[in-house]
């Protein structure tokens, strides 16, 4: 009896112990600054016995880790990266979810560290890759030059763009620069690459970010400024190709206590010219055209910008930016068209001397807080910005007539356009974020209001001199409204395979007016914008992720104001009030392997594709004006290699890309 009392007490025992197993052990890592440690080593141990680990997993991007079906034997966990002092913390089986702060370690000085194998300088997440500067060539130049080495990122040094996509953005520590087109070249222009630590190249942005159609993001991460005081770099540049061109830039940097100041002032002023030719033929009144001009000119440029930031408490930050830009644009366009009919009769022989300037005066300024609870990666976001546009262009066109031997005939036409145009933009986003577990939550609401006014006027040339033209000139203006509700969920679900589902709710309104006309219009309409990631690492060779994406391309303004601007003596643009959005669907699939390759395959479909059309009228005068020409398909391959050969001394970084590109027929 007693035997069989025990044997009974062993087993109930036996079922206890077995249900205070945990099933799952979960928890996030962060720095003493609240920034999540990614690629912490977690280790899952006896304290008894040191040489026995029973679970190894590694934190990821946002600092989490899990264990599945952790050893029962385990009472220990000991968490260990490189540049912070090494943690162990006690394990019960009532413990299930931890949250560990990693010190910085600055104790450990080596005088010399040989590393041999190959070293990752681009790392694959479900939306981005992550490009480490610390081997960039160019670290010693500026963020342009930079660009040069970061994958799947064209930049000659001027210009820059990421491969496939229509629009390039720029984030600087996670907040869009808004600066006008111009200046966002001279801002990296001025921005020192050895002040950045990594670069994320957003192929693929996710539901929190507003953005229009086919575009992606570059969001630059900067180092942390640990010295106290103030700090500045001068440079300058003088070089030549055809004329002389000069630029400027100024930065100062000053840091103290909880403030944080950064400023930055440049100028330019570029001389150039170029060379066009071109020739087309229209189907309709088979008549050819064939023009040649020579543009040279000079275009002048000053911006600044201004950010700071402050720390509150512990928990909170407010910050923003000031950014100021100004250019200006002299340009003279010198050439002749010829027009010839089905018998190659001369139709026009006409010479054109045009003047081309622009005034452009751009300024915004961002307000953000930042409030951080008391739960680790609970964080609250709000930004306000305005944006104040004011652009002036004259256009002052002479064109004569002229005979068989190229010598002055008669007059051709003669006009003036003045185009002046103003622009406001107020914008708000609010976003939460939150870390349960093996889940990040994102949700927030993103809005914006634009109004942009253009008084258009058209001058004819007459022996009188130039009378406007009122039935050629137009009052158009264009007041949109855009409001969007987002959500996120991203879940790790086992070690190296997660996921990121997304949506965004986007309701538009848009009223146009055409005063001259005494005309107005108003659309609106709602959409819902899902996508998808899913990312797996099957080893650190080998990584797989595939994306799925909706997105709308509104119309930009251009795009819908009616007058008529000539680019020739036989064509002109114009705009079109009736279009829709472009609905985009887009599929990536990416690979990454042996760290150094990676390979991108897309599949992108439109519906309701603008597309610029040209015509020609009775008269021979070729139109152009966007049109919803249907469905529009294409495929990109894409193979990149970015590494460095010869302890360093070497570096490649090569993109081989194919295009395919398929449009419905436009009826």
């Amino acid at each position: 009896m007693k035997h069989i009392l025990f044997t009974i007490f062993i087993f109930v025992s036996g079922i206890e112990m077995y249900s205070q197993t945990r099933s799952q052990l979960t928890g996030e890592i962060y720095t003493t600054e609240n920034t999540p440690v990614a690629d912490a080593v977690v280790i899952l141990k006896d304290s008894l016995v040191n040489t026995t680990a029973y679970n190894i997993v590694y934190s990821d991007s946002l600092g989490r880790f899990s264990v599945l079906a952790p050893d029962a034997c385990a009472n220990q966990l000991l968490i260990s990266c490189l540049g912070y002092k090494q943690t162990i913390c006690p394990l019960s089986t009532s413990i299930n979810h931890l949250q560990i702060i990693l010190k910085e370690d600055n104790s450990i000085k080596l005088d010399e560290v040989i590393v041999k194998g190959i070293r990752q300088l681009t790392k694959v997440e479900s939306d981005r890759l992550v490009y480490n500067m610390d081997a960039n060539p160019f670290s010693d130049d500026n963020a342009l030059e930079a660009f040069k080495y970061v994958p799947f990122v064209a930049s000659d040094g001027q210009h820059f763009s990421i491969i496939g996509k229509s629009e390039t953005k720029i984030y600087v520590n996670g907040r869009e620069k808004k600066l006008a087109p111009d200046a966002v070249g001279d801002y990296l222009k001025g921005l020192s690459a050895d002040r950045i630590k990594s670069i994320e190249v957003i192929h693929s942005p996710n539901s929190s970010f507003r953005g229009e159609g086919n575009f992606g993001i570059i969001n630059i991460l900067l180092k942390q400024k640990e010295d106290e005081g103030l700090q500045g770099s001068l440079s300058a540049q003088v070089w030549r190709t055809h004329y002389m061109k000069e630029r400027g830039n100024l930065n100062l940097m000053y840091h103290k206590n909880k403030l944080a100041l950064n400023c930055m002032v440049g100028f330019s002023n570029q001389s150039d010219w170029k060379k066009d030719e071109t020739e087309s033929f229209l189907k309709e009144t088979a008549t050819a055209v064939w023009q040649k001009s020579k543009i040279t000119g000079f275009t002048r440029r000053a911006n600044g910008t201004i950010d700071w930031s402050y720390q509150l408490s512990g928990k909170d930050e407010l910050g923003g930016n000031l950014n100021f830009s100004y250019s200006k644009l002299d340009w003279t366009d010198k050439g002749r068209l010829k027009q010839t009919d089905a018998d190659k009769e001369d139709i026009l022989n006409v010479q054109h001397n045009n003047d081309l300037g622009r005034d452009r005066t751009d300024a915004g300024i961002n307000l953000f807080y930042q409030h951080r609870f008391n739960q680790q990666g609970q964080v609250l976001n709000i930004d306000f910005d305005y944006i104040y546009s004011r652009n002036k262009q004259f256009v002052w066109n002479r064109m004569d007539n002229l005979d068989d031997n190229l010598q002055y005939l008669s007059p051709y036409n003669y006009y003036q356009e003045i185009v002046p145009q103003s622009s406001n933009i107020w914008s708000s986003k609010m976003e939460y974020r939150q870390n349960v577990g093996n889940n990040q939550l994102i949700a927030g609401l993103d809005s914006y209001y634009s109004k942009i006014d253009n008084k258009d006027t058209f001058m004819q040339g007459t022996d009188d001199g130039y009378v406007e033209d009122k039935k050629q000139s137009s009052h158009f203006a264009l007041e949109e409204w855009t409001s969007a509700l987002f959500a996120s969920w991203k879940r790790e679900w086992i070690s190296g395979f997660s996921t990121r589902l997304g949506c965004r709710l986007e309701y538009t309104d848009y009223t146009t007016r055409q005063y001259s006309l005494q005309e107005k219009s108003k659309n609106d309409f709602v959409r819902v914008l899902p996508n998808l990631y899913i990312n797996y690492r099957l080893s650190p060779d080998h990584v797989f992720s595939y994306i799925f994406s909706n997105r709308m391309e509104r119309p930009v303004f251009s795009l819908f104001n009616p007058f008529k601007v000539y680019t020739s003596a036989t064509s002109y643009t114009t705009g079109n009030a009736k279009l829709n959005p472009e609905i985009m669907y887009g599929q990536t699939l990416q690979y990454q392997f042996f760290k150094r390759y990676i390979f991108q395959a897309t599949y992108q479909r439109v519906n309701n594709q603008i597309y610029e059309l040209t015509f020609a009228t009775d008269d021979n005068i070729q139109v152009t004006t966007p049109v919803n020409a249907g469905r529009f398909e294409y495929v990109m391959l894409a193979l990149n290699t970015n590494t460095s050969y010869l302890k360093e001394y070497a570096n490649l970084d090569v993109t081989v890309s194919y295009l395919w590109q398929r449009m419905n027929d436009i009826e």
